[in-house]
């Protein structure tokens, strides 16, 4: 379903951008969350933390790995060629770090990050294996002359935005709302952040394994 579901979303993103391949992009890496995944917290949401903010769509839902910024074209061709080349590797390390080969995301614990006004999901604890692919994706794309900012990772998925809190008492709600549920993580992927008349889209333009 979920490939399906790309396939269509993608037809739709080649008509719209197939003249624009010399344009700047605003582009991320993300851990891709599966359609049930998205049902999943989407009714969560709805049952336990209905609120009168900016509603992140469910088919945005993702955790990011790491925020690029504007990428010309030859730095997106550049990063893609990167990931590809080391992608084997990466597979193999992941191995080492967790032989069984499932990884979960547990989340647990509600957030805010005032600066964005974003009410988010998050881990109690950043598993390893997540914490590797962070660092080495990050590498790479410093390694494409990408410039990233330099700050600590917290790995989160976003529900709200525009999250004032004049309007509503943030530190009660991260404190007396309780999640927990597992995200089986299978992929991840390089997304493009576009606006259309219905609002913001990610298009994930490449997709790599675990």
């Amino acid at each position: 379903r979920d490939s399906v579901a790309s396939r269509g979303l993608g037809d739709v993103y080649k008509r719209q951008y197939k003249s624009s391949a010399s344009m700047n992009k605003r582009m991320f890496l993300a851990l891709d969350v599966s359609s049930a995944d998205k049902a999943t917290l989407a009714l969560w949401r709805t049952q336990n933390l209905a609120l009168p903010f900016k509603v992140i769509e469910p088919n945005n839902f993702h955790v990011t790995l790491a925020f690029l910024g504007l990428l010309a074209n030859n730095q997106q061709t550049n990063l893609q060629a990167l990931i590809n080349q080391h992608h084997n590797d990466i597979q193999q390390h992941l191995k080492l770090l967790l032989p069984e080969q499932t990884y979960s995301l547990q989340l647990s614990k509600v957030g805010y990050f005032k600066k964005a006004q974003v009410l988010h999901l998050m881990p109690e604890h950043s598993p390893n294996w997540l914490m590797y692919l962070n660092t080495t994706l990050v590498e790479l794309s410093r390694s494409s002359n990408i410039t990233l900012e330099q700050k600590r990772y917290q790995p989160h998925l976003s529900l709200y935005r525009k999250v004032k809190p004049a309007l509503t008492d943030t530190d009660f709600i991260i404190e007396n709302t309780a999640i927990k549920h597992a995200m089986c993580i299978k992929s991840f992927s390089l997304y493009h952040s576009y606006s259309t008349d219905s609002g913001v889209k990610y298009f994930p333009v490449k997709t790599w394994k675990l």
